[in-house]
Parts: structure tokens; sequence; C-alpha cells
């Protein structure tokens, strides 16, 4: 198991106005990243608490699953495995693409199933009248799919992600490859988000980069490939809760391209990212 805390209320860990990355005193000393969803955390060390000893520069982070944080403040632990779709667990649906026509081959869909995008035709979705030329194709519509997570720290360190299949069946076998799945990312340094402001006592300044060239699952596939580095600890001293003190990750996945000649069936795979010491 990996461990997720959240802070009792509103994330306040004390009433000196700081989080518990400031207060703990591994995490202080050593240096950790927590991961969270504005609601439950993980935390990556740089203490390894089952040896007693520190995770060396380039070593991989030690997810802990007891109760290491000697910070002031009510800091409950919970065991991972509850979270919603896109954290921890795969989707709880498959996710599928609206077909249309793309008369002129410009990848754009010109003409779609009505207004409700569903991709069947009911009773309120028709096609308006239209005519086929030696040009037209099928397309799809909406391939990509976009996650987010939060992200702050006490350390330099990299982020690293790798791409692995979970389930390949029908014609996908042989036709669907890592390849043809962009993935794109960034980081948001501050905003709102669903009523959560963050970023507010993050760093300022240009100290976070992606690295590598990184533009489809391909990319990623393998060892862990590292996708960003983060040059400086991400928060700003006395913060009063977690969020404010975090950046957001943004990312996005998806077919580039598909089109029937690739045939159907389902295509399952996995995106990890872990964290590095720096």
């Amino acid at each position: 198991c990996i461990l997720a805390v959240c802070a009792a209320g509103a994330w306040i860990a004390d009433a000196e106005a700081q989080s518990f990355l400031d207060s703990d005193f591994y995490c202080r000393t050593y240096g950790c990243v927590v991961v969270h969803d504005g609601n439950t955390f993980d935390v990556y060390d740089n203490y390894n608490f089952s040896t007693g000893g520190t995770v060396p520069v380039g070593g991989r982070m030690i997810a802990w699953a007891g109760n290491p944080f000697q910070g002031v403040g009510t800091v409950n632990p919970v065991f991972t495995g509850t979270r919603t779709e896109g954290f921890h667990t795969i989707p709880l649906e498959d996710e599928g693409a609206v077909f249309g026509i793309d008369s002129d081959s410009n990848g754009i869909i010109d003409l779609s199933p009505g207004v409700n995008q569903r991709g069947f035709l009911d009773a309120s979705g028709v096609f308006e009248s239209f005519s086929v030329s030696g040009g037209a194709s099928l397309t799809a519509l909406e391939q990509t799919n976009e996650r987010s997570f939060f992200l702050s720290s006490r350390t330099d360190f990299y982020l690293a992600a790798q791409a692995s299949v979970l389930g390949q069946a029908s014609d996908f076998n042989s036709t669907v490859r890592f390849e043809d799945i962009g993935f794109a990312y960034g980081v948001t340094r501050s905003g709102n988000d669903d009523a959560m402001s963050f970023g507010s006592r993050a760093r300022n300044g240009n100290y976070i980069r992606p690295l590598g060239n990184v533009d489809d699952l391909s990319d990623i596939a393998g060892p862990d490939t590292y996708i960003m580095e983060f040059r400086n600890a991400i928060r700003q001293r006395s913060a009063p809760n977690l969020p404010d003190q975090s950046v957001r990750f943004d990312y996005a996945y998806g077919f580039q391209d598909y089109d029937l000649s690739m045939g159907a069936g389902y295509l399952r795979y996995q995106i990890e990212f872990t964290f590095y010491n720096r």
C-alpha cells in the first residue's frame, strides 16, 4: 500500500500557519514530495524507514506505508485504494469517441450525429443530408483524455513516467501501437480548481522544466523515464495548507489518428508516475 494523508478541516496543520511539510522532521531534514488530489495525499520520502538510510541522488523516492509524520497538528494516515478513477485505479468505465464525417480529409469533423455527441442515433440525433466524395473519411471526435494531480515538495526531484499495456484484444493486437497514442503534459503554477485555490505559496521562477522529447506513449514505455525536473522545493514556507504550496501537473493522452483501417477492439494501458531524488 501507499500512504495517503489528509489533514483535518481545510488542510490546516497547526496554528503557526505552516503545512506538515514544514513541521515534519523527515520532510524537513531529508526532503519529501507530496502528491494529492485536494482530498487525500501520498508522501514520497528521501528517507527509507525500512532500512534507516537515505535515498541516494538518482534513487527512487520511497512511498511510505506507515506513519512517519512527526510534525505538529492533526495528520491522519489512510491507505490508498479508495480513491476515484484516474488516480490509483484503472477507469471505472470504458472510454469511447464519436465518429463523424471529415468531408475534405483535413482531420476536422464536418458532419456528426446531432448535437448530443453520444455516438449513436436516437430520436434526437440525426445526420444532415450530405454527399461523399473521394476525399471524405470517417474521423473520431474527442480522442484525448485529460487528467491532473497536485504536487508539493521540500526537495529537488525528477518526475518519471512509465506506460504499460494491461490488456489488448481483437484487431488492436496487430494494428494499434503505443506510437499511436499521444502524450502531452505541463504544469499549472496557480489557479482555482473546483473552488480549491492552489499555488499562492508555491515558489516563483523558472525552476520547473520538461525533459526529453516525449510525444507518445512509446517514449515512456519500458523503464521509468524522466519527464520533468524540479530544481527547487515547490513550496514556500509558512503556508497554512498544502494546496497553497502546490502546483498542478496536467497531462493528456489518447489516439492521435484513428481510422477504421485499424479495426475494432480494446486497448487498456496504464501510465504510472514515480519520483526520483535529484
